[in-house]
């Protein structure tokens, strides 16, 4: 039988988060500024129109890649905590998040999960390892653990062999 499981760790620190969707957003940026410019180029022959229109989706496009950057980089922090297979986030403010745990990214330092509710909410956690050096292995560890078997759950042994 495995044993239970239980873990608990603030989130409070998402440098590494930030600044990483700011360099992405920067690099967006540079790029749809650098197709409309060519764009604008290609349409120095054509009527007044077709310029206005590239700007027009060039401008959207930066107000949109804008957004989600700042959307993106607000992270809450929070009490992330695993008991009895199950994870549970409780940001700073607002209602708490119970699901399954996944690793979307690992570089190592810094880890993505994502926390999928029963009804398909996806609350994702970018965390560190700055800040929490004491508890990163122990996260690790929690995070690819297998959920425990359930009481009465039938093992691998205990299947009928054919």
């Amino acid at each position: 039988m495995r044993e239970r499981v239980f873990f608990e760790l603030r989130l409070s620190r998402f440098g590494v988060w930030r600044v990483a969707v700011w360099l992405v957003a920067g690099a967006a940026i540079a790029a749809i500024a650098a197709v409309a410019a060519w764009a604008v180029a290609m349409l120095d022959s054509q009527p007044e129109t077709g310029r206005t229109l590239v700007m027009a989706v060039a401008a959207g496009l930066l107000l949109a890649t804008g957004g989600l950057a700042i959307s993106l980089a607000r992270v809450q922090g929070g009490l992330l905590t695993f008991s009895d297979g199950l994870w549970t986030f409780v940001p700073d403010s607002g209602q708490p998040c119970t699901g399954t745990l996944e690793v979307a990214v690992d570089l190592g330092a810094f880890l993505l999960l994502r926390l999928v509710e029963p009804r398909r909410t996806i609350v994702w956690l970018p965390v560190q390892r700055r800040g929490v050096e004491s508890q990163w292995h122990a996260l690790r560890c929690a995070a690819y653990s297998p959920l425990p078997l359930a009481a009465g759950a039938r093992t691998a042994s205990a299947l009928p062999s054919e």
